[in-house]
């Protein structure tokens, strides 16, 4: 399709049906780079594939663990790729190099990880306990600090026992904040740095956590909970005076704290404010992912249905239902929005990707105001001086200046070598990114069975089947008796030589049109094969 031909006017468009899936592995989470050029996908049998989006290829592959992958993120420039796995080790890989930087073995199996702006740390979260930070360059592990309260207000005290307890935790923008959401319903703000508390704000009803999200700005989180609601909050950056807790102080401050549904435990002023929820009040499904749009104005979660592949889409401003898309009958496992395009890609339990997209509709008369759509042919009558080759005066003298400026030497010297970097986003977002890496080369791993087969073989083992093409076989004795200088005497068999003929009853210009023959075959069905 010609994009030049779309609508530039249009409103922002929802996707709408699946345009393609990719299917190689069983693939169980997927992460998007910064530009959205290349797509992570983690598998069931512990590699990762990385697929170019532009022409729905592999680009590489890596196998960094043994068991199933939960996880995987990208760095900012693009180099990194970061997994975790059920068992229990995380890996960060140099796509550039596809080689393995480092590798760690934890306590316990590993369902979410969150990279650190700087690729020598992250946050590695499990399925019971809670989430540790990992420096590669040191190889040390430290456990974030949790308290886990129990009732409210003067009742409240800390829960018996911390290594139960389950938490989701990630990094912010920046890499300076640490939002971890705990199974008791509460959400922990953390320094990075000194990992004491900066705050905790409590969500609406105290339910569970199941996974959280930051957009691409780090201004809005998108917070799934096990009472069918998503919610969105506003991040608020702490100011330098607010006071930080360690854990001691901060389970004496929550145990005189007043008694509250929702909101900030510690401060007046929370370091995350509610903005709206989004909820199906019909089926009440529960949210197996959800995700931002490309511009945050939508919010799109995947049902946890097991056998329908739902997906809603709400207008994030307003907070209505914009769009359903059903898939096939095949319950869905993790989704995410594309950074720059109108584009969805959700994962379904049987390992497939798909890509779901608008149903593009060309619009000429959107670029020339005096075009005109015609529902059937009509003649035209040309003019008689319409294509007539009149130079006129002003092009003349134009062409005139740019000439005498040319010979004075005026345009100086044309960079042909330099590439400029092409702004996607924000100069705020831009800043400090450094290189970066958008694509990788697409390497083929189709094996070519029946040809190297017959290679390594040789023609005289050549398997002889219905759709193939048929092989001619030639006189391979008297070639090895010709190189071997004469043995061929002991085999009963002379050489050959002009106007004779060998074993097989070819002539000597008989082998060679059956070698050019069969050299014609060979690249055919290596072509064929390729296709």
């Amino acid at each position: 399709m010609n994009r030049i031909l779309l609508d530039p006017f249009q409103s922002v468009e929802l996707p709408e049906t699946i345009e393609e899936f990719l299917d190689d592995g069983v693939a169980q989470c997927i992460a998007f780079n910064r530009r959205g050029t290349l797509l992570a996908a983690g598998c069931a049998d512990g590699q990762v594939v990385i697929w170019d989006i532009e022409t729905r290829g592999v680009a590489q592959r890596c196998a960094p663990h043994s068991m199933p992958v939960t996880s995987v993120t990208w760095s900012k420039d693009g180099r990194m790729l970061l997994s975790g796995s059920l068992d229990k080790c995380i890996c960060l890989w140099d796509l550039q190099q596809n080689i393995q930087e480092h590798q760690m073995k934890l306590d316990g199996a590993v369902v979410h990880v969150s990279l650190h702006p700087e690729p020598s740390k992250c946050i590695a979260s499990f399925a019971v306990g809670p989430p540790v930070v990992a420096d590669f360059a040191t190889d040390t592990v430290k456990t974030l600090p949790a308290v886990v309260m129990e009732g409210e207000g003067k009742n409240s005290k800390p829960a018996a026992n911390h290594s139960m307890m389950t938490a989701i935790a990630l990094y912010d923008k920046a890499g300076d904040l640490i939002y971890m959401g705990q199974s008791k319903g509460t959400i922990t703000v953390l320094d990075a740095v000194s990992l004491k508390f900066l705050d905790v704000v409590k969500v609406p009803g105290g339910s569970r956590i199941v996974s959280m999200i930051l957009n691409r700005r780090g201004t809005r989180l998108l917070v799934n909970c096990y009472d069918r609601v998503v919610r969105l909050y506003e991040t608020c950056q702490p100011g330098k005076r607010r006071r930080s807790y360690t854990a001691a102080d901060l389970k004496t401050r929550l145990a005189s704290a007043k008694a509250m549904k929702q909101g900030s435990l510690v401060h007046e002023d929370a370091s995350l404010k509610l903005l709206r929820e989004f909820r199906n009040e019909v089926e009440r499904w529960q949210w197996r992912g959800v995700a931002f749009s490309n511009d945050d104005e939508h919010i799109i979660g995947a049902s946890n249905a097991k056998n329908e592949h739902i997906m809603y889409v709400w207008n994030a401003v307003v907070g209505n239902l914009e769009r359903i898309l059903e898939g096939p009958k095949e319950g869905a496992l993790d989704l995410l929005w594309h950074p720059l395009r109108s584009c969805v890609a959700s994962v379904s339990t049987t390992g497939k990707i798909y890509l779901w997209a608008p149903i593009y509709r060309e619009n000429w008369s959107a670029f020339a105001p005096d075009f005109e759509e015609l529902e059937e042919n009509r003649e035209y009558v040309e003019r008689e001086d319409e294509f007539d080759m009149n130079e006129r005066e002003e092009d003349r003298l134009a062409a005139a200046a740019a000439a005498a400026a040319n010979a004075a030497g005026d345009d100086g010297e044309v960079d042909i070598m330099t590439v400029e970097d092409e702004p996607f986003f924000s100069s705020d977002e831009e800043e400090g990114q450094g290189q970066q890496l958008h694509y990788l080369p697409v390497s083929i791993h189709k094996p070519l069975p029946k040809l190297a087969a017959n290679l390594e073989a040789g023609p005289d083992d050549m398997e002889e089947e219905e759709e193939a093409v048929p092989t001619v076989r030639l006189g391979m004795a008297d070639r090895e008796a010709s190189q071997s200088g004469g043995d061929s005497a002991a085999e009963g068999l002379a050489p050959s030589h002009s106007g004779q003929y060998d074993s097989a009853g070819l002539s000597t210009e008989g082998q060679r049109n059956a070698l050019t023959s069969m050299s014609a075959v060979l690249y055919a069905q290596l072509a064929l094969s390729w296709v």
